[in-house]
């Protein structure tokens, strides 16, 4: 509609018939035929009305964002990188524990939401998930699988994780009671064998929804990196990581660098990739290039994060 069109100079009578069929429509929730019928006016005279009573500023519309998401950056971090759904979590400051919990609320949220009694829920390790965990307040009874070991604090494994949220959705757990990364292969291997743990792997391939941190290759920023000896953690940063998720060591190009796997206790890379819905969820600046390692990778299909690190992502 031009602009000469919605400035024209309009008489009274007008005025209030536009007023009426603006009523009927947004607020009595009418269609257009309806209108039409109801004021002897062909539905396309109707729609003329309608686009007059918003362009004149009879009609304003307002849309009225949920407060703590960032919708224009969430779709441009689920168009720039394909992902199946995305958030960008506002938050009253940068803190990490403020970030953490921002985070951890919202992915709460989406748990809540997306999460069916049929479904099957892997879980990782992470102190994100763990503030998710704090925020759920309802869950289906679905159940829930760990996919990871144990890593840090008592009340944070992935063990716990997995025990919150059964108690509270009233599903069954499969748990792993052992180091995410243990001292040598012969180790490794002789806890796979233990007949709880290989259920509990046996299930990690009818996982239908999972949520993964996203660990950066620097000490407290990874619970990989933190098992490891620091000359270990040396020769992984010489090889080229800058990430890890569920212990998957990645390059800055996403590209998988195999040699930890046989020390590691966790779901394996292509039953990963055979998820359906993977949400990766991470919270801070200083993980940005892990960030992006993980999305080149595809290993993830979805994503929440804190806004100020979206916008990183997108610059």
């Amino acid at each position: 509609m031009s602009q000469e069109q919605v400035l024209r100079r309009v008489g009274p009578e007008e005025l209030i018939q536009r007023g009426l069929i603006a009523r009927r429509y947004y607020v009595d929730n009418r269609t257009r035929v309806q209108i039409a019928e109801e004021f002897g006016l062909s539905r396309f005279k109707v729609a003329r009305i309608l686009e007059e009573a918003v362009a004149s500023g009879m009609v304003e519309i307002t849309v009225h964002a949920p407060e703590s998401i960032d919708i224009e950056l969430s779709h441009a971090l689920k168009k720039t990188f394909g992902l199946r759904m995305a958030f960008a979590v506002r938050t009253a400051s940068d803190d990490q524990q403020v970030l953490w919990d921002a985070v951890g609320r919202v992915t709460a949220d989406l748990v809540g939401e997306i999460v069916n009694p049929t479904d099957v829920l892997g879980i990782d390790c992470g102190r994100t998930l763990s503030s998710m965990t704090t925020h759920l307040n309802t869950i289906a009874a679905c159940d829930v699988v760990q996919l990871t070991g144990m890593a840090g604090s008592v009340g944070a494994t992935s063990a716990e994780l997995v025990r919150r949220i059964t108690a509270l959705g009233g599903g069954r757990a499969w748990s792993i009671y052992a180091p995410l990364i243990v001292s040598d292969s012969q180790t490794c291997a002789a806890l796979r064998s233990s007949r709880g743990i290989q259920e509990t792997f046996s299930h990690h391939a009818s996982v239908t929804k999972a949520v993964v941190s996203i660990g950066a290759w620097s000490p407290g920023l990874s619970q990989v990196y933190d098992l490891l000896t620091p000359a270990e953690a040396d020769e992984w940063s010489a090889r080229g990581v800058v990430a890890e998720s569920c212990g998957l060591l990645l390059d800055r190009d996403g590209r998988r660098i195999d040699g930890l796997d046989d020390r590691r206790m966790g779901v394996a890379e292509q039953t990963l990739r055979g998820i359906d819905t993977v949400i990766a969820i991470v919270a801070g600046q200083a993980k940005r290039e892990a960030v992006l390692a993980v999305l080149q990778s595809g290993l993830v299909s979805s994503l929440v994060v804190d806004a100020t690190t979206a916008a990183g992502l997108i610059a």
